[in-house]
């Protein structure tokens, strides 16, 4: 819904912006983890670590500001 990716975008805001930009680049746009790393610059470890630790805020936001509002 509408109201979900809205908040989504607000967490994701709370992201550095690399980070941000790493998951969004993989979870939105569905890019494979070489052409990340090469536009980003970093390797594939650093890669799964920067998801990693977007998944675990961004899970952490969806809880405070999505779930616990339904």
């Amino acid at each position: 819904s509408k109201e979900f990716w809205e908040t989504l975008k607000g967490c994701l805001g709370h992201l550095p912006a690399r980070t941000a930009h790493a998951f969004t680049m993989r979870e939105v746009d569905d890019m494979d983890t070489d052409d990340i790393c090469k536009e980003l610059e970093i390797s594939p470890t650093n890669l799964w670590v920067m998801l990693h630790r977007a998944r675990l805020q961004l899970r952490a936001c969806l809880e405070q500001n999505w779930f616990e509002k339904k």
